[in-house]
């Protein structure tokens, strides 16, 4: 019989602390710590692979390195990388676009070269990116945030409310029935708002299998202001299935 997602989650997250703990584990240890077949464990390792958890060698896992102090995570970057490439097919030569400080949002723009676009973004790092020739790129203007080189404050809410855009790509940081589109930051929740509430076109969000069914600290809008979410096969069945009964189209990405 088919095991439930939630049985397989269960399974990879007890995976998944094992690694963390010992670092490096063979698959056999593993199978015998959770009395489960090698088979088994092989297809939910190859799996936490391509879901950016852990990495794989012959016959064995080992937990994510780190590189001058950051977790480098190939693989969950690729993942993100074709959630964007689905988001930059929505976009048409000649299109307005607003963007957020979604880093897949980012992505989906390095997409764009051979389009004619007009980008809208209080993403600063828009800037230090290849464009068509033709493209013009606004900055929302503003104070700037860092580590994420956001513009939020004053100045950029007056610029977003004084424009609008045939299309939207934005991020989150959580998707969820109860909460909707959340960040943990309230200044770029409010822009957040605004880049949805003046978008006259389709509102898309980016976001990857750990975003959805998460809340974070701050509402930038409600599911029902989604036109489409597009993000990958690891996400919950469950959550997405909540998600499109709110008349939400939703776009998964086979990894």
């Amino acid at each position: 019989m088919k095991s439930s997602y939630k049985t397989i989650q269960n399974r990879r997250d007890q995976i998944f602390e094992i690694v963390k703990e010992k670092e490096i584990v063979t698959v056999r240890e593993i199978s015998d710590m959770l009395a489960v077949s090698e088979i088994t464990i092989r297809r939910d390792l190859n799996a936490m692979e391509k879901m950016g958890l852990i990495l794989r060698e012959h016959g064995k896992a080992r937990i994510l390195q780190k590189e001058n102090g950051q977790v480098f995570n190939k693989e969950l970057e690729s993942l993100k990388c074709c959630i964007a490439q689905k988001a930059a097919e929505f976009i048409k030569d000649g299109d307005t676009l607003f963007i957020n400080t979604s880093s897949t949002a980012l992505a989906a723009i390095k997409k764009l070269e051979e389009k004619r676009v007009t980008i809208v973004t209080n993403n600063v790092k828009v800037a230090n990116i290849d464009h068509n020739p033709n493209s013009t790129v606004i900055l929302s203007g503003g104070e700037i945030r860092f580590p994420k080189e956001a513009l939020v404050g004053d100045i950029a809410i007056e610029s977003f409310s004084k424009m609008s855009s045939d299309i939207s790509i934005i991020g989150c940081s959580g998707l969820s029935l109860e909460n909707g589109i959340t960040t943990p930051v309230l200044h770029e929740a409010k822009i957040n708002s605004l880049i949805i509430e003046r978008t006259r076109g389709p509102v898309i969000v980016v976001a990857d299998y750990r975003k959805i069914g998460v809340s974070s600290n701050f509402t930038s809008g409600n599911i029902k202001d989604i036109d489409y979410l597009i993000t990958d096969s690891f996400a919950s069945p469950e959550s997405l299935n909540t998600i499109e009964k709110m008349g939400v189209r939703v776009i998964q990405i086979e990894i």
